[in-house]
């Protein structure tokens, strides 16, 4: 019986204990520490690469122009007109422009559910545009324009994105 025994004990005790269970080789396994410190090295890497290129990461141009001026608005009563600050963007393309989206000063939207035709300017009180977050209008005698962005689909399908920018004491459009 104890051939049988020194039989067994030949074979080494890892071999002996896992005979019934195969062997699997020990793998690389990721920290809860160095999860975090990937994750957080792919956001401060995007980060990175937004504040080195900020003007082409928006997208190519979009072929539009903007102005600001004041100009008689027809009332919501449709009573009369009355003159009212205004933005006023045209069309410098060949073909209209879809899902035309504009942003003042980085706060306050409108969502053109119209494409901008060719050629031809669409004037939009200033008093139109409301809070990204809390939906309020803005009060253009309260706040001056210091930069309009545009966005919309180009012809080939891509985002254009161009951005206006309009110092305090620049003479504006009347």
């Amino acid at each position: 019986m104890s051939d049988q025994n020194e039989a067994t004990d030949s074979r080494g005790p890892a071999q002996a204990d896992n005979s019934a269970s195969p062997t699997i080789a020990p793998t690389m396994q990721l920290s809860r520490r160095g999860l975090i410190l990937s994750l957080v090295a792919m956001v401060c890497s995007g980060l990175a690469v937004y504040a080195i290129f900020p003007d082409s990461v928006g997208g190519p141009p979009l072929p539009v122009s903007v102005a600001l001026g004041h100009q008689p608005v027809e009332t919501t009563g449709g009573k009369g007109q009355l003159l009212t600050p205004v933005v006023i963007v045209r069309n410098e393309s060949d073909e209209p422009i879809p899902r035309l989206t504009l942003e003042i000063n980085g706060q306050y939207l409108l969502l053109q559910q119209s494409p901008l035709p060719t050629g031809e300017p669409i004037v939009l009180p200033q008093g139109v545009f409301t809070d990204k977050r809390s939906n309020q209008r803005f009060n253009p005698a309260k706040y001056e324009v210091e930069e309009v962005t545009v966005t919309g689909q180009l012809p080939s399908g891509a985002r254009g994105v161009s951005q206006f920018e309009f110092a305090a004491g620049q003479p504006k459009l009347e």
